[in-house]
């Protein structure tokens, strides 16, 4: 194997295990949450819902910078636009994809050089979204490559490209070559390979290439 092809392989093997480390963590803070709450009830996409989001999860976390609901940029976050999969900086519908400085997320670096926004979701089936960037402000700043998202319900945490749970499925939102890439964390997860960057022709019934 060449060099650059063994670099990729163990920053994909680095990316692996942060990303199922952070689902862990997740997980178990939200369980322990739920003994003294029945959920966190429904939390808007607001400043204060934010705030809200984040005590949940904030005494699990491991941080070197609590940067609140300020835009990031002073604290070390990155304010620019995520790319798409594929490099793209637009949509199909030629507009801007989201970044995430505004004040509705909290935002948070995390001591092993990652970093996590928290909002409120604003929907009826889900009451907090997550993102988590597994190298921080790192490049390459793309979805399905280092950004990733979680989904949190009355119930439980899900990773993002989960079938059949109304999150963003994986055989629409990461697998093909032209997809946002927003439905990619559940395939790493629990296939536990980011082959989806390899070959378009996935479903999530495979394992791999």
């Amino acid at each position: 194997m060449t060099i650059p092809t063994l670099i990729s392989e163990y920053q994909n093997k680095v990316t692996v295990t942060k990303l199922k480390k952070m689902y862990s963590t997740l997980t178990n803070a939200y369980s322990l949450y739920l003994v003294d709450n029945n959920s966190t009830g429904r939390l808007e996409r607001t400043e204060a819902d934010a705030v809200k989001a984040f005590e949940v999860f904030k005494p699990y976390l491991k941080l070197s910078r609590d940067c609140g609901t300020d835009t990031g940029e002073s604290c070390g976050i990155y304010t620019g636009v995520y790319k798409r999969k594929n490099g793209a900086d637009k949509g199909s519908d030629g507009a801007s994809l989201a970044s995430y400085s505004d004040k509705t997320y909290y935002k948070a670096a995390l001591s092993d050089g990652s970093t996590i926004w928290l909002r409120g979701s604003g929907s009826d089936r889900f009451n907090i979204d997550i993102m988590y960037d597994v190298n921080g402000s790192n490049p390459p700043n793309q979805w399905g490559y280092d950004l990733f998202e979680f989904l949190v319900t009355d119930e439980k945490v899900y990773p993002n490209g989960m079938p059949d749970t109304q999150t963003e499925n994986f055989d629409d939102h990461c697998a093909p070559e032209n997809s946002e890439g927003y439905g990619c964390t559940a395939w790493v997860i629990y296939k536990g390979n980011l082959d989806y960057l390899k070959c378009n022709d996935l479903t999530w019934e495979d394992s791999g290439c």
